[in-house]
């Protein structure tokens, strides 16, 4: 009876399509404005998650799948006579028809045995609805450049993906070119550095300093560093507030490092994280350290350019086939001493480049060995780490010199001993 179900998973199933109705109708109620009648509340939304769930239950008992069709025809008629009867009403929308809609789908989807499932679109249900204001303002503040080279690049990526061949295209030691593969990992490094643009966008170009330095790093650090050295001589007093935003940068690079490397190649991160945690900690406690030097200084302006344009997507997959083919002729030619200058050359152009060739290099055949890999990339995060230090030091007030070299000289010091240290 009921499909062998226990009476407890029933109980469990029923209940928790009780709660996501429960959910998505408080988050409904809580955001009336008082405005004309209320289209539906907690208790409608729970009663609907009910129904969703009971017919779902009915269909597959019965083996009868019209059962939940014919719900969704009834309760869709229920949304269009609702509707029509309000139509009258200034600032009528169909968000609440339609999560409405959304929580009689969640209770069949647990019905159906997708409940984990079920409760993920629920949560995200009334996560967009809570965040209706962000959400228009955030489409507000986009530039119509902005929306071109989102939807150019989105266009370009799910209609040329997966036309491009799979394979290596070209002899060795051209042959670690994947077309496929590298303008995935292009997408891969536009949707991180757009996650940063979006929140960049969402919360505002004035914010906290030390906000903007973690928001900007998951963009470019680099820009977050040259952006505050500069700043740095305009507004001296603020200087130890640049150099907290800064390092908090610093420290989202590190992170940023270890993502791509686990997302490329798992197997080298085991030999990387020592390195790449040391230096992050180094950064993390010159951080703590300027955060009560800074309290009150709790206002600037980070500008950021649009990381999806076209331009710069291409631009970055050329540099990443060109490092990726030179680290390869590196090895073949000089062995790992090769590795490691190409590693130290990649990491003065782009730290992301030179990390997912190497990650790409030590998953191929007869690539290089994990802990090389590992390695080199330390190496190259500590050029690239080197090379904004020396923008700060040459570049920046004298303030903001003086905050960042004791810190600066911890971190150098600090990779310097994981890189050499025999893990």
């Amino acid at each position: 009876m009921f499909d062998s179900r226990t009476t407890t998973e029933l109980f469990y199933q029923f209940g928790l399509a009780l709660l996501i109705g429960a959910l998505i109708g408080l988050q409904r109620e809580h955001a009336y404005t008082g405005v004309g009648e209320l289209f539906a509340g907690v208790r409608t939304y729970a009663i609907v998650g009910l129904i969703g769930c009971a017919g779902g239950l009915a269909g597959i008992t019965l083996q009868a799948p019209i059962i939940f069709a014919a719900l969704i025809v009834i309760v869709g008629g229920l949304l269009i006579a609702a509707y029509v009867v309000g139509s009258g009403q200034e600032g009528l929308g169909l968000t609440s028809e339609m999560a409405l809609i959304t929580t009689l789908l969640c209770g069949g989807l647990i019905a159906w045995g997708y409940g984990t499932l079920a409760t993920a679109v629920g949560v995200a249900t009334a996560g967009l609805l809570a965040l209706k204001s962000r959400l228009h303002d955030f489409a507000h503040r986009l530039s119509t450049q902005d929306m071109q080279a989102a939807l150019t690049l989105a266009a370009i990526s799910a209609i040329i993906l997966p036309i491009l061949p799979s394979t290596s295209v070209a002899p060795a030691p051209f042959d670690v070119i994947n077309p496929q593969k590298i303008w995935f990992l292009v997408v891969l490094i536009s949707t991180f550095n757009f996650s940063g643009y979006a929140l960049h966008k969402i919360i505002g170009a004035t914010r906290g300093i030390a906000l903007t330095g973690i928001i900007g790093g998951i963009v470019s650090s680099t820009a977050v560093t040259l952006s505050n050295t500069q700043r740095s001589h305009s507004e001296p007093a603020l200087s130890r507030a640049y150099a907290l935003a800064i390092l908090l940068a610093w420290s989202v690079m590190f992170l940023r490092v270890a993502i791509l490397t686990g997302a490329i190649a798992p197997n080298v991160l085991p030999f990387l994280w020592p390195i790449i945690a040391i230096g992050g900690s180094a950064c993390l406690i010159g951080s703590l350290w300027l955060v009560k030097q800074a309290q009150g200084n709790d206002s600037s302006s980070l500008t950021l350019s649009n990381p999806l344009e076209l331009r710069s997507a291409i631009g970055f997959s050329l540099l990443y086939a060109a490092i990726l083919i030179g680290a390869n002729l590196a090895r073949t030619w000089f062995g790992d001493a090769g590795i490691y200058l190409s590693s130290i050359f990649g990491g003065l152009v782009d730290v992301d480049a030179i990390t997912l060739s190497l990650s790409e290099l030590a998953t191929v055949r007869d690539g290089i060995g994990e802990q090389t890999a590992a390695r080199a990339i330390g190496t190259a995060v500590l050029t690239n780490t080197l090379v904004k230090g020396g923008i700060v030091l040459g570049g920046g007030s004298s303030l903001l010199r003086k905050a960042m070299a004791p810190i600066f000289t911890l971190m150098t010091c600090a990779m310097l001993v994981g890189l050499l240290w025999p893990w």
